[in-house]
């Protein structure tokens, strides 16, 4: 009764362990860049910037708004001439409206200001999402690496473990060294290290993944092959797109239009605005003479003898150079980057072409020749070692060589903005 009652439990822990297990989210590179850009939350504040930009427009095309003012006055205090009049008789009412008139050109510069700015907004929202978006690819292009070479590490350390079971029976049967077999054996931590490192690498690039995903996840497994990119096109004609498309630049220049606009605004803010008003009044102290109900205007005109705005039009007009010269500064750099990328993309794809072509063939070959003569006992422990170590580095590489060509071709892209609209 007890055993059953242990077995049940035993069995009960299993399923729950088994059920409370995630499986791996499938993800394919265009399934990793569909989540970034609906759930990403750096774009997410991106588009609350523009949309708070949209607010200083909306502001910015407001007029002020008209002040109304109501009094009473004539109260008589005391004694009164002629004597015993009331409050009845002395009051009178006010009520009037003020409404201050904006100086030309102020308000349209105060729109052409926020309208930079929200412009501005937009393209640097573009421009985040041009650069986050090549982050995704290379941590996809990494993790991707990573499984890849988790895989081969295992299938070379369940190889190894072969090599190691067929030499402990040549071992028995005398055909080999007991010292030379501990070697063999001694070795298989090289390549159970190698698994290791494979997974904290795999680790490592899905950590950098997934937030950026706006995902959470126990595991992702990568769905692609790596392979060698398509050559980018020519570095003249990805120039002239970058020119074209890049919004860092677009940026640049819609936050040189705001500054422009705002250096006007500080020069018309020199006059101060006028404010004009109406007022209506009624009395009751018609013994004295006064009219029962008139009207007045009045017109208020601050003099700008002392501030006529000196500092702020220093300081928009020097912010207008500044953003004048970022522009001029982009215009150097884009191009000088398009043409590292380009350069960079077409070293690693060479790379990882003469590792497919030639250096891996050529480290397979050397394994498994080494391995059949030292079987055969043709070769020494040694040289069948190096080879098995050689192949595995050669087969490293390549798979690094081919997430480089990957990532520059990536960068390519990004430098280029070849997925931004013109």
């Amino acid at each position: 009764m007890v055993k059953g009652t242990v077995l049940m439990v035993a069995l009960l822990l299993a399923a729950t362990s088994t059920a409370g297990a995630e499986e791996p989210v499938r993800l394919t590179l265009d399934d990793a860049l569909g989540a970034f850009r609906r759930q990403n939350p750096e774009l997410l504040v991106g588009a609350l910037r523009v949309r708070a930009a949209h607010g200083d427009v909306t502001t910015a095309g407001l007029f002020p708004n008209p002040v109304a003012s109501a009094g009473v006055g004539n109260l008589p205090v005391g004694r009164t001439n002629p004597r015993g009049l009331g409050v009845g008789d002395t009051v009178t009412g006010t009520v009037g409206v003020q409404e201050e008139i904006l100086a030309p050109g102020k308000r349209g510069a105060r729109l052409g200001a926020a309208r930079g700015r929200e412009a501005a907004a937009v393209a640097e929202r573009a421009d985040l999402e041009r650069q986050l978006t090549f982050e995704v690819r290379s941590h996809f292009v990494d993790l991707l690496e990573a499984t890849e070479r988790l895989r081969l590490a295992r299938d070379n350390l369940d190889r190894y473990r072969e090599t190691v079971r067929v030499s402990q029976s040549r071992s028995r049967e005398g055909e080999i060294a007991p010292s030379e077999f501990d070697k063999i054996a001694l070795e298989q931590r090289t390549f159970e290290r190698e698994v290791a490192d494979a997974e904290t690498e795999r680790r490592a690039a899905m950590t950098a993944l997934l937030p950026l995903i706006g995902m959470s996840a126990a595991d992702v497994e990568p769905a692609g092959v790596l392979a060698i990119p398509s050559p980018p096109g020519d570095a003249d004609a990805l120039v002239a797109d970058a020119l074209a498309r890049r919004p860092d630049l677009r940026a640049a220049e819609r936050g040189r239009e705001a500054a422009e606009a705002a250096a006007r605004l500080a020069r018309a803010e020199r006059w101060p605005n006028p404010t004009v008003g109406l007022q209506y009044t009624h009395s009751e102290f018609l013994i004295s003479g006064d009219l029962a109900n008139q009207l007045g205007t009045s017109v208020s005109v601050p003099l700008p003898v002392l501030n006529r705005n000196q500092g702020e039009i220093e300081r928009a007009e020097a912010e207008a150079l500044a953003a004048r010269h970022e522009v001029d500064k982009l215009r150097l750099e884009i191009p000088q980057e398009v043409r590292a990328a380009v350069s960079q993309y077409t070293i690693a794809r060479e790379r990882a072409r003469r590792f497919e072509e030639a250096f891996l063939d050529q480290a397979r070959g050397a394994r498994l020749a080494a391995e059949a003569s030292y079987r055969e006992g043709a070769v020494s422990l040694l040289e069948f070692l190096e080879a098995e170590r050689t192949y595995v580095q050669t087969e490293r590489e390549h798979l690094d060589a081919l997430r480089d060509a990957n990532t520059a071709a990536f960068d390519v892209i990004r430098a280029a903005a070849l997925e931004v609209a013109p």
